[in-house]
Protein backbone atom coordinates (compact mmCIF):
# COMPACT_ATOMS: atom_id res chain seq x y z
CA UNK A 1 0.00 0.00 0.00
CA UNK A 2 3.13 2.30 1.21
CA UNK A 3 4.78 1.91 -2.39
CA UNK A 4 1.41 1.95 -4.49
CA UNK A 5 0.87 5.70 -2.75
CA UNK A 6 4.37 6.72 -3.79
CA UNK A 7 4.01 5.31 -7.51
CA UNK A 8 0.59 7.28 -7.58
CA UNK A 9 1.99 10.65 -6.20
CA UNK A 10 5.02 10.15 -8.36
CA UNK A 11 2.48 9.77 -11.34
CA UNK A 12 0.84 12.71 -10.08
CA UNK A 13 3.49 15.03 -10.13
CA UNK A 14 4.73 14.04 -13.78
CA UNK A 15 1.08 14.66 -14.69
CA UNK A 16 1.18 17.97 -12.87
CA UNK A 17 4.76 19.02 -14.46
CA UNK A 18 3.70 17.93 -18.27
CA UNK A 19 0.53 20.05 -17.86
CA UNK A 20 2.50 23.13 -16.65
CA UNK A 21 5.08 22.48 -19.28
CA UNK A 22 2.41 22.21 -22.21
CA UNK A 23 0.56 25.20 -20.91
CA UNK A 24 3.97 27.44 -20.76
CA UNK A 25 2.90 28.04 -17.18
CA UNK A 26 6.62 26.60 -16.46
CA UNK A 27 9.64 26.59 -18.69
CA UNK A 28 10.47 22.94 -19.79
CA UNK A 29 14.18 21.72 -19.25
CA UNK A 30 15.52 23.30 -22.11
CA UNK A 31 16.83 19.38 -23.06
CA UNK A 32 13.50 18.45 -23.62
CA UNK A 33 12.72 21.32 -26.02
CA UNK A 34 15.99 20.47 -28.17
CA UNK A 35 14.89 16.85 -28.40
CA UNK A 36 11.16 18.42 -29.34
CA UNK A 37 12.75 20.85 -31.93
CA UNK A 38 14.59 18.08 -33.33
CA UNK A 39 11.82 15.85 -33.66
CA UNK A 40 9.30 18.41 -35.06
CA UNK A 41 12.25 19.17 -37.94
CA UNK A 42 13.63 15.12 -38.59
CA UNK A 43 10.18 13.30 -38.45
CA UNK A 44 9.29 10.84 -39.63
CA UNK A 45 13.57 10.59 -39.58
CA UNK A 46 15.75 10.13 -36.85
CA UNK A 47 17.44 12.30 -34.95
CA UNK A 48 20.50 11.11 -34.22
CA UNK A 49 23.74 13.47 -35.76
CA UNK A 50 21.17 16.37 -35.65
CA UNK A 51 22.91 19.79 -34.68
CA UNK A 52 20.33 21.55 -32.56
CA UNK A 53 21.08 25.24 -31.50
CA UNK A 54 19.17 28.03 -29.77
CA UNK A 55 18.59 30.80 -31.19
CA UNK A 56 18.56 33.56 -28.17
CA UNK A 57 15.64 36.09 -28.09
CA UNK A 58 15.45 37.65 -24.42
CA UNK A 59 11.71 39.28 -24.97
CA UNK A 60 10.45 36.03 -26.02
CA UNK A 61 9.58 34.22 -22.57
CA UNK A 62 7.48 31.59 -23.64
CA UNK A 63 8.77 30.97 -27.17
CA UNK A 64 12.52 28.87 -27.56
CA UNK A 65 13.73 29.16 -31.03
CA UNK A 66 16.34 26.69 -32.49
CA UNK A 67 17.99 26.10 -35.64
CA UNK A 68 18.19 22.18 -36.18
CA UNK A 69 20.58 21.37 -38.97
CA UNK A 70 21.74 17.53 -40.25
CA UNK A 71 25.07 17.01 -41.85
CA UNK A 72 26.08 20.56 -41.38
CA UNK A 73 23.38 22.21 -43.00
CA UNK A 74 23.64 20.51 -46.08
CA UNK A 75 20.86 17.97 -45.48
CA UNK A 76 18.26 19.20 -43.10
CA UNK A 77 18.10 23.24 -41.76
CA UNK A 78 15.08 24.24 -40.10
CA UNK A 79 14.11 26.97 -38.03
CA UNK A 80 11.66 25.50 -35.10
CA UNK A 81 9.56 27.18 -31.99
CA UNK A 82 8.69 25.52 -29.41
CA UNK A 83 6.29 27.06 -27.41
CA UNK A 84 5.27 24.77 -23.87
CA UNK A 85 5.74 21.51 -25.37
CA UNK A 86 4.35 22.41 -28.44
CA UNK A 87 6.67 23.01 -31.84
CA UNK A 88 6.35 24.60 -35.25
CA UNK A 89 8.60 24.64 -38.14
CA UNK A 90 8.94 28.19 -38.85
CA UNK A 91 11.23 28.35 -41.65
CA UNK A 92 12.96 25.51 -43.84
CA UNK A 93 16.26 27.27 -44.98
CA UNK A 94 17.18 23.88 -46.51
CA UNK A 95 14.12 23.54 -48.52
CA UNK A 96 15.03 22.73 -52.60
CA UNK A 97 13.57 25.18 -54.58
CA UNK A 98 13.32 27.35 -51.56
CA UNK A 99 10.93 28.24 -49.01
CA UNK A 100 8.94 31.67 -50.16
CA UNK A 101 10.06 34.65 -47.67
CA UNK A 102 7.04 35.79 -47.09
CA UNK A 103 5.80 32.17 -45.85
CA UNK A 104 8.26 31.93 -43.38
CA UNK A 105 8.23 35.42 -42.24
CA UNK A 106 4.61 35.40 -41.64
CA UNK A 107 4.85 32.21 -39.23
CA UNK A 108 7.34 33.89 -37.45
CA UNK A 109 5.38 37.17 -36.72
CA UNK A 110 2.40 34.58 -35.44
CA UNK A 111 4.14 33.25 -33.23
CA UNK A 112 5.92 36.16 -31.97
CA UNK A 113 2.37 38.21 -31.86
CA UNK A 114 0.99 35.06 -30.01
CA UNK A 115 3.63 36.71 -27.10
CA UNK A 116 1.73 39.59 -26.36
CA UNK A 117 4.73 41.50 -25.90
CA UNK A 118 4.77 45.45 -24.98
CA UNK A 119 8.48 46.08 -25.92
CA UNK A 120 10.28 49.41 -24.73
CA UNK A 121 13.41 50.35 -26.51
CA UNK A 122 15.50 47.65 -24.95
CA UNK A 123 13.33 44.93 -25.76
CA UNK A 124 13.13 46.36 -29.56
CA UNK A 125 16.96 46.34 -29.79
CA UNK A 126 16.79 43.03 -28.29
CA UNK A 127 14.22 41.76 -30.94
CA UNK A 128 16.12 43.09 -33.41
CA UNK A 129 18.60 40.98 -32.52
CA UNK A 130 16.68 38.13 -32.67
CA UNK A 131 15.48 38.95 -36.33
CA UNK A 132 19.13 39.18 -37.51
CA UNK A 133 20.00 36.04 -36.29
CA UNK A 134 16.98 34.59 -37.74
CA UNK A 135 18.09 36.06 -41.08
CA UNK A 136 21.73 34.50 -40.33
CA UNK A 137 23.26 37.52 -38.97
CA UNK A 138 25.44 38.68 -36.56
CA UNK A 139 24.67 41.58 -34.22
CA UNK A 140 28.15 41.53 -33.05
CA UNK A 141 29.35 42.51 -37.04
CA UNK A 142 26.46 45.92 -36.88
CA UNK A 143 29.03 48.92 -37.13
CA UNK A 144 29.39 52.51 -35.49
CA UNK A 145 30.68 55.04 -37.23
CA UNK A 146 34.24 54.89 -35.43
CA UNK A 147 33.84 51.21 -36.74
CA UNK A 148 33.06 52.39 -40.28
CA UNK A 149 35.78 54.47 -40.31
CA UNK A 150 38.50 51.86 -39.25
CA UNK A 151 36.95 49.44 -42.14
CA UNK A 152 37.59 52.17 -44.72
CA UNK A 153 41.00 52.76 -43.41
CA UNK A 154 42.15 48.87 -43.81
CA UNK A 155 42.63 49.79 -47.65
CA UNK A 156 41.72 46.03 -48.18
CA UNK A 157 44.56 44.84 -46.38
CA UNK A 158 43.55 41.28 -45.37
CA UNK A 159 45.18 41.04 -41.65
CA UNK A 160 43.65 44.56 -40.93
CA UNK A 161 40.07 42.97 -41.55
CA UNK A 162 40.77 39.95 -39.34
CA UNK A 163 41.79 42.35 -36.24
CA UNK A 164 39.05 44.53 -36.76
CA UNK A 165 36.31 41.43 -37.41
CA UNK A 166 37.83 40.43 -33.61
CA UNK A 167 37.33 43.54 -31.90
CA UNK A 168 33.98 43.83 -32.91
CA UNK A 169 33.34 40.36 -31.24
CA UNK A 170 32.43 42.31 -27.69
CA UNK A 171 29.53 41.13 -25.59
CA UNK A 172 27.39 44.26 -25.44
CA UNK A 173 27.21 44.34 -29.46
CA UNK A 174 23.55 45.10 -29.29
CA UNK A 175 24.03 48.27 -27.48
CA UNK A 176 25.28 49.13 -30.92
CA UNK A 177 21.50 49.22 -32.42
CA UNK A 178 19.25 52.35 -31.89
CA UNK A 179 15.63 51.91 -32.09
CA UNK A 180 13.53 54.99 -32.35
CA UNK A 181 9.68 54.91 -30.87
CA UNK A 182 7.50 55.90 -33.67
CA UNK A 183 3.47 56.40 -33.44
CA UNK A 184 3.13 52.51 -33.14
CA UNK A 185 6.45 50.26 -32.72
CA UNK A 186 10.36 50.89 -33.68
CA UNK A 187 12.20 51.84 -36.25
CA UNK A 188 15.93 50.97 -36.24
CA UNK A 189 18.67 51.76 -39.12
CA UNK A 190 21.89 50.29 -39.02
CA UNK A 191 25.12 49.42 -40.79
CA UNK A 192 26.04 46.07 -41.10
CA UNK A 193 29.44 44.31 -42.35
CA UNK A 194 28.91 41.10 -44.27
CA UNK A 195 31.98 39.23 -43.09
CA UNK A 196 31.26 35.66 -44.28
CA UNK A 197 30.19 36.97 -47.96
CA UNK A 198 32.18 37.45 -50.84
CA UNK A 199 34.09 40.92 -50.91
CA UNK A 200 32.93 41.11 -47.33
CA UNK A 201 30.09 44.04 -48.57
CA UNK A 202 28.81 46.91 -45.94
CA UNK A 203 25.02 47.02 -46.04
CA UNK A 204 22.46 49.36 -44.92
CA UNK A 205 19.78 47.97 -42.94
CA UNK A 206 16.00 49.18 -41.76
CA UNK A 207 14.18 47.43 -39.17
CA UNK A 208 10.32 48.21 -38.53
CA UNK A 209 8.93 46.86 -35.83
CA UNK A 210 5.27 46.94 -34.44
CA UNK A 211 4.53 47.69 -30.54
CA UNK A 212 4.04 44.24 -30.08
CA UNK A 213 7.80 42.97 -31.80
CA UNK A 214 6.34 41.99 -34.72
CA UNK A 215 8.38 42.43 -37.78
CA UNK A 216 6.22 45.11 -39.92
CA UNK A 217 9.49 45.40 -42.70
CA UNK A 218 12.85 44.74 -43.28
CA UNK A 219 14.93 46.87 -46.05
CA UNK A 220 18.36 45.90 -46.77
CA UNK A 221 20.28 47.38 -49.48
CA UNK A 222 24.44 47.68 -50.34
CA UNK A 223 26.00 50.15 -48.75
CA UNK A 224 26.83 53.62 -51.40
CA UNK A 225 30.12 54.34 -49.11
CA UNK A 226 33.30 53.72 -51.44
CA UNK A 227 34.74 50.79 -49.48
CA UNK A 228 37.91 48.77 -49.90
CA UNK A 229 37.32 45.54 -51.26
CA UNK A 230 39.89 42.90 -49.88
CA UNK A 231 43.39 42.87 -51.07
CA UNK A 232 43.41 39.77 -53.46
CA UNK A 233 46.90 39.89 -53.32
CA UNK A 234 47.14 38.14 -49.50
CA UNK A 235 45.30 35.06 -50.88
CA UNK A 236 42.04 33.28 -49.96
CA UNK A 237 39.70 35.88 -48.28
CA UNK A 238 39.77 33.85 -44.34
CA UNK A 239 36.04 33.84 -43.32
CA UNK A 240 35.64 36.56 -40.15
CA UNK A 241 33.13 34.84 -37.31
CA UNK A 242 31.84 36.09 -33.89
CA UNK A 243 31.77 33.22 -30.99
CA UNK A 244 28.50 32.42 -29.46
CA UNK A 245 26.73 34.18 -32.03
CA UNK A 246 22.99 31.82 -32.07
CA UNK A 247 22.94 33.24 -35.51
CA UNK A 248 21.11 30.78 -38.37
CA UNK A 249 24.05 31.15 -40.69
CA UNK A 250 25.10 28.04 -41.33
CA UNK A 251 27.86 26.53 -43.86
CA UNK A 252 25.37 26.57 -46.85
CA UNK A 253 23.21 29.60 -47.82
CA UNK A 254 21.57 29.87 -50.53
Amino acid sequence: MKWGSVAAGALLAVVAAVLLWGTGLVAPPEGLTRKIAAVSALHPGSIGGADVERIPCPPLAHLRLYVVCTQECSETWMIVGVRGLVPENLANLGRVPPQPAGESRKKINAAVAAEGLRLDVDGAREMIGCYMRLEGLLPQLVLTPATLFALESTGGDEDEMLRLGDSLDEPDALQRIDPERTLDGFRAALIYWDASSPGRPVIEMEFDLEEDGVLRSLVARPSQRDLPAPDAGSGAEEPISCSGSGSTRGTRRS
